[in-house]
């Protein structure tokens, strides 16, 4: 045949009309079938897969969670093993957590966690993805029982920076911060009309804008610390709870961000196996000798849990209930996964930040889990307690209900 038209010949008439409409059917169809064929292989095979830690499946490892392990979770959840590991709160946005042992919640999130920020001039809310020297700005909760109005946050900085330690009060009352000035037009990504108060010295004695100035000398452009007001700032509905209805602070979305000491372990053996397969100078500065050291603080969770046996169960839990003792307990639902930004980046010890690691081997091979998100990688599950509360590490972990798998 010397021509697609003598092939054609051999057609009936009808078909030979409608040839066009058919060549170009099995020609999308030819595209679409290479394309999904060279897509899987750049992505782990879900719920109860096994990615390839190489594109030619040379190394295995597990970065999703595997079906065939419900049972064996589950006879861990039934035998009290699986328990809260750590809590981390995180006063200032972007700045240091701090690692407590227990923690009361409202519905909200953790008491203090986001309760502050940093903002420049234009009332932006400043992160350590464009500022990474927040994450060395360290805080310290000090809480006076019998007297609340002497309650304080304590700041403090690097050594070399020459800025002096503050103290900021924890609570300020109602009567207090009618003598701060309100701004309620903050900002963060496409977050907008945020409010909240710039934040005053505990002494009164010191000049008002004495955390305005030793913060801005920190960052060497005008900035603020402003402590979250009175408006409420609703979370966005996920897929999972369409009708989620929770206020937020400071959070980039959710009230609690829950993760796992195995899915963390899972995630640096991954790291490391993606920086051994890269060429020379490819990942950067001071990576391979800090992988060792590589911490979960990195990705600021609040609840972490240990004793699944297994990386990424909580992948998929849709509803937990953290039992304190004596008989209390509260529900938290998972609403959805957190897509990580570049701030898991930034070293928590350091402040530097390599364009890397983490990010670039969980983009390939942790995307596809979030439903909304398909693109973006995934560390951990943002949650919703039911109620307050008060959350305890060692407290026991039990899985109301597991997603569809």
């Amino acid at each position: 045949m010397s021509s697609l038209n003598d092939l054609l010949l051999f057609l009936p008439a009808p078909l030979r009309a409608q040839a066009p409409v058919f060549l170009a059917t099995v020609l999308c169809g030819l595209f679409i079938a290479v394309y999904t064929r060279n897509r899987a292989s750049s992505l782990p095979v879900q719920a109860n897969g096994i990615a390839s830690a190489k594109a030619n499946g040379k190394l295995e490892l597990k970065y999703t969670f595997e079906q065939s392990a419900i049972g064996d979770v589950s006879a861990r959840l039934a035998s009290r093993k699986v328990k809260v590991a750590k809590l981390l709160v995180h006063p200032i946005k972007s700045c240091r957590g701090i690692s407590v042992q227990e923690a009361r919640f409202t519905r909200s999130g953790l008491a203090y966690d986001r309760r502050w920020c940093i903002i420049d001039s234009a009332h932006r809310i400043i992160t350590a993805r464009a500022m990474p020297k927040m994450v060395l700005i360290t805080s310290t909760i000090i809480e006076d029982e019998e007297n609340p109005e002497n309650s304080r946050l304590d700041i403090s900085f690097p050594p070399d920076s020459g800025c002096a330690p503050l103290s900021v009060p924890l609570c300020p009352s109602e009567e207090l911060l009618e003598t701060w000035e309100r701004v309620e037009d903050l900002s963060v990504h496409s977050v907008t009309e945020i409010d909240g108060f710039i934040t005053r010295p505990i002494d009164s004695s010191l000049p008002a804008t004495l955390v305005s100035d030793t913060l801005s000398t920190y960052f060497n452009k005008p900035v603020h610390l402003a402590y979250k007001g009175p408006r409420l700032r609703p979370a966005r509905p996920t897929l999972t709870n369409p009708e989620l209805s929770v206020g937020v602070d400071y959070h980039d979305g959710y009230p609690l961000l829950m993760a796992s000491n195995e899915s963390f372990e899972a995630v640096r053996a991954m790291i490391e196996r993606w920086v051994a397969d890269q060429p020379d100078g490819k990942v950067g500065k001071d990576v391979p000798g800090h992988l060792k050291t590589l911490k979960i603080e990195r990705f600021r969770p609040n609840i972490i849990f240990e004793g699944a046996g297994v990386p990424f169960a909580e992948d998929m839990w849709r509803g937990v209930v953290i039992h304190h003792g004596e008989g209390q307990q509260t529900q938290f639902a998972l609403v959805s996964k957190c897509t990580r930004c570049m701030l898991p980046n930034v070293c928590p010890e350091s402040g530097g930040r390599n364009m890397s690691v983490p990010s670039k081997p969980l983009m390939q091979f942790r995307t596809g889990l979030d439903p909304a998100r398909l693109g973006d990688a995934c560390f951990g599950c943002n949650a919703v307690p039911a109620h307050e509360g008060v959350v305890r590490v060692g407290d026991v972990v039990e899985v109301l209900e597991w997603a569809d798998v």
